[in-house]
């Protein structure tokens, strides 16, 4: 069934939207409790015309709600119950326990505002959702003990696990940081070594700084040994060339004696 919202809603919408819903749902609690409206189009004209007184409300009530919300926001709750040995209550602990509670202390908070992650039925300490307006709620905690000496004695012990915890989770950030920075420094390291072999590569790549005359003297130098290996070389052909001759004449003047 689609329908025209009369308040804002969790998952659903805001007021005005025109949203699908289950019949039962619509029939059974958004109809009668005039949350919603049905989406024709007599409602539609009619919803335009008292849209505005609607808004105003709404806004009003939301700051309402969160005055509320400043009075129990960090309020320490405690329910004395008896229990077993083995801490499991006799009962439990609901809603309307806690609705009771408030208006006690002459907070209005309706039993429907009060949301349980899970039945309390021992002692111990519970989180607690208070929804006062789909953009309006805290979270509170309620100590259920079975003295005021044990609800002190364990909130004690909570405090000192949520310090430990806390002190844990310090540390590990810490440590993270600490090997964050290392990890830098490595890098930092390695980008140093880099640019130095990089600098020592374009070192020996260099061109020689040697003086004009001394780049002069060098290349005369080199040029100078070929021709002196080669006039050498030409020495010794003359003289292999010439020692048959040399032995020829020498043995015309042996015989001539």
């Amino acid at each position: 069934m689609e329908v025209i919202l009369l308040e804002s809603f969790n998952k659903l919408g805001d007021i005005g939207d025109t949203v699908t819903v289950k019949d039962g749902f619509a029939r059974n609690f958004l109809i009668p409790q005039k949350k919603a409206l049905r989406a024709n189009n007599e409602n539609k004209e009619y919803f335009s015309k008292i849209k505005k007184d609607l808004i105003e409300k709404n806004n009003k009530f939301i700051q309402e709600a969160k005055l509320l919300i400043k009075k129990i926001t960090d309020k320490e709750i405690v329910f004395i119950r008896n229990a077993s040995d083995n801490g499991q209550l006799y009962g439990s602990v609901s809603p309307k326990d806690i609705s009771n509670y408030f208006e006690s202390q002459k907070i209005s908070i309706k039993p429907s505002n009060i949301n349980l992650h899970f039945a309390i039925k021992k002692i111990g300490i519970y989180d607690i959702n208070i929804k006062l307006h789909p953009e309006v709620g805290c979270n509170l905690k309620i100590n259920v003990a079975t003295s005021e000496e044990n609800a002190e004695s364990q909130k004690k012990e909570a405090n000192d696990a949520n310090n430990k915890k806390d002190s844990k989770n310090k540390l590990t950030e810490k440590n993270k940081k600490s090997n964050d920075e290392l990890s830098n420094d490595d890098i930092d390291s390695k980008v140093a070594d880099n640019k130095n072999q990089t600098a020592k590569l374009n070192e020996s790549k260099k061109p020689s700084n040697l003086s004009a005359n001394e780049v002069k003297l060098a290349n005369d130098k080199n040029l100078s040994t070929p021709e002196k290996s080669s006039s050498t070389q030409k020495s010794k052909e003359k003289l292999a060339s010439n020692a048959p001759q040399n032995s020829k004449n020498a043995a015309t003047e042996e015989t001539s004696k």
